[in-house]
Formats: C-alpha cells, sequence, structure tokens
C-alpha cells in the first residue's frame, strides 16, 4: 500500500433537511393562521346569530378553531425560531423570530394571552 487513502472527502455539507422543515413550519404559519382566523370569525359571527340550543357546541367548535389558530400563529414561528437557533442559522432565527413577533401582535391585540387561553379551556370544556 501507498498509504494514501482513497475516501473521498466531502467539502460541502449542505444538509437540505433543515430548509425543508423550515418551508413547512412558514407554510404553516402563513396559510394557516389566515385559514383559521376566518373559521373562527366565521364561526363566531354564525354564533351571534344562533338561538341558546347549539350555542355550546358552536363555542366548542370556535374554540378549537382558536386553537388551531394559536398553533399556526404562534408554535409554528416559536418552533422554527428555536430550532434555527440550534442550528446556528441566523437568518432564519430572526425571520422566524419577526414572524413570532408580528403573529402574537396581532394576535395580543385583541385579547391577552390569559383571555386566549381561558376562551380556549371554557370552549373546549363547554363542548
Amino acid at each position: 500500500g501507498s498509504g494514501i487513502s482513497r475516501t473521498p472527502l466531502v467539502l460541502d455539507d449542505r444538509r437540505r433537511w433543515p430548509a425543508a422543515v423550515w418551508t413547512a413550519l412558514a407554510s404553516v404559519w402563513a396559510l394557516g393562521s389566515p385559514v383559521f382566523f376566518v373559521l373562527f370569525t366565521a364561526e363566531g359571527f354564525a354564533l351571534m346569530r344562533q338561538e341558546s340550543g347549539g350555542a355550546a357546541a358552536s363555542m366548542a367548535v370556535a374554540a378549537w378553531y382558536l386553537l388551531g389558530l394559536v398553533v399556526c400563529a404562534l408554535a409554528a414561528p416559536l418552533t422554527g425560531a428555536v430550532w434555527a437557533a440550534l442550528l446556528r442559522r441566523k437568518v432564519a432565527a430572526v425571520l422566524f423570530t419577526l414572524a413570532l413577533v408580528l403573529s402574537g401582535a396581532a394576535l395580543f391585540s385583541q385579547e391577552t394571552p390569559v383571555g386566549i387561553a381561558a376562551t380556549i379551556g371554557n370552549g373546549i370544556t363547554s363542548g
């Protein structure tokens, strides 16, 4: 043997899976948030028109839509920001943090976090 190794050396290890996961999380945020907002708002209008008989079931549905909105608007960008920070991807971490701040500002301008949690809890237990 000549002592030369024939094992190839990988010079550019550009993993693609973090970008795929971040794309999925960004899609959940960008598409899921408006969808659940519209569903929650529509259910709220339907609840205002209903008689008291079906109100509990409608409140439970609205609570589930609000939970979906919170997951899409807050949990998805928070997950992306934390994961990007752990992987030391500064641009992705900043963008997910910006998405989280924007969503949080929009959501919490309507109600406090405690109020949103209470609404979800009361709605789900009423159904």
